[in-house]
């Protein structure tokens, strides 16, 4: 649908004569790319706050709730390892903000998790 939106707005333009045909296929394909991204914001905005566990899992998506912790995610995803994983990482917006020996959740050092976060589980 958004295709023929574009290719529509491309017509207009040429048939105005106001731009060339190279002005006019750049701001269709700028038309195009706005609306996927609109498009894709507004889906993300519905979908449920999920944390993302990569590594040995059965369940790699998480649903965010307000009391979960990287000890409960990893149980949520349901680790299949066969020992502990090696390094728990966590990713946040882009940047690892924290990074722990598996065996240390055993200890009890847990972390909040936030939506959004991404858990790596190194086994």
């Amino acid at each position: 649908m958004r295709q023929v939106i574009g290719i529509l707005s491309l017509l207009v333009l040429l048939l105005a004569g106001c731009v060339s045909k190279k002005e006019a296929e750049m701001q269709a394909r700028q038309a195009y790319l706005a609306g996927q991204q609109q498009a894709a914001k507004e889906w993300q905005s519905k979908r449920p706050p999920e944390v993302v566990v990569h590594g040995p899992v059965r369940n790699s998506v998480v649903p965010w709730v307000e009391d979960l912790t990287l000890a409960k995610a990893i149980v949520d995803a349901d680790y299949t390892g066969f020992m502990n994983p090696v390094l728990v990482r966590v990713i946040r917006n882009g940047e690892m903000v924290e990074e722990m020996k598996g065996i240390d959740l055993l200890h009890h050092q847990d972390f909040p998790l936030q939506p959004g976060d991404i858990v790596e589980l190194v086994p």
